[in-house]
């Protein structure tokens, strides 16, 4: 469980945070003025966009981690540790809101596409993956939907 004021891994409710202090009832962050606030409409239905394209990146990396794909000494590691808490505030302030749902047009695919590319060239450039082998056993199926969802935008 993450802290719900700091996000920090690990967290006990019946205990203080090491890392913030916070201690007490996650339920009572409202009255505590710690949650942040909600969203407007307009601004929600693009978060819901940005949350999609995270909780595809999570399981693209949970893949790729049970795949072996990455370093040994990483294993201890989350390489999207900052996204995951970015992807939980943002659910935070979505909470009012009902979970659309999302088209998924040619267009919104190529940005996911697009999305988990930027994010497989920054894991690379931290020295995440094992081998340039590995990072193309990453980039080999994403490339595949890219051109899928060209070849099929073209044929209509």
């Amino acid at each position: 469980m993450q802290c719900p004021k700091c996000q920090r891994e690990n967290f006990e409710a019946d205990k203080p945070c090491p890392q913030c202090g916070f201690q007490g009832d996650a339920n009572r962050l409202d009255d505590l003025g710690l949650r942040l606030p909600s969203f407007t409409p307009e601004e929600a239905e693009k978060a819901w966009i940005e949350l999609a394209h995270l909780e595809t990146l999570f399981e693209k990396v949970d893949e790729w981690r049970n795949a072996g794909y990455f370093n040994k000494e990483m294993k201890s590691f989350d390489p999207v540790k900052t996204q995951r808490a970015y992807a939980d505030e943002l659910r935070q302030r979505l909470g009012e809101y009902q979970h659309p749902e999302l088209p998924q047009t040619e267009q919104d695919r190529l940005k996911t596409v697009s999305f988990l590319l930027d994010n497989i060239d920054l894991l690379a450039s931290r020295q995440w993956f094992k081998s340039k082998k590995e990072i193309e056993k990453v980039v080999a199926p994403i490339i595949a939907m890219m051109v899928d969802s060209i070849l099929d935008n073209e044929s209509e």
